[in-house]
């Protein structure tokens, strides 16, 4: 057992500088992803804010998998809503992945003593002119 913690630490600098910013990649494309979500939420809203004092019976186009179809608003606007609350339903699960991640990556920087370049060492500060010989890996 103190072979495996021991070892452990030996993990090379390389191999958790990698799984590091593989952690960092992925906390990035959630971020991406969430945003986009948002936006494709935001058309949704503006069109149902547009078609929603319309004419139920009135007729209205929408583009289903690259094909435009002709529809009535009554058709259109539940099905509109129902996309929108779904995509509501996605951002949350999203969110909740990207803080699972970003959790992650800071117990990693303070385990493994990681610093990031251009990002401000928080310890930097409460450490100047102590001399202390910490040291970590910059990534």
């Amino acid at each position: 057992m103190s072979e495996i913690k021991e070892s452990e630490p030996e993990q090379s600098e390389k191999e958790i500088l990698e799984v590091f910013q593989a952690l960092r990649q992925e906390v990035t494309q959630i971020f991406t992803k969430i945003n986009e979500l948002e936006n494709e939420k935001a058309e949704h809203t503006l069109v149902i804010d547009a078609i929603k004092d319309l004419d139920p019976k009135r007729k209205c186009f929408r583009l289903i998998g690259g094909v435009l179809v002709e529809r009535t608003v009554e058709e259109v606007l539940p099905a509109v809503e129902k996309n929108r609350e779904g995509l509501t339903q996605i951002i949350a699960k999203m969110t909740e992945q990207r803080d699972a991640k970003i959790d992650k990556v800071e117990a990693m920087q303070k385990k493994y003593k990681i610093r990031v370049k251009g990002e401000p060492d928080p310890e930097e500060d409460e450490n100047v002119g102590k001399g202390t010989g910490n040291q970590g890996i910059l990534a």
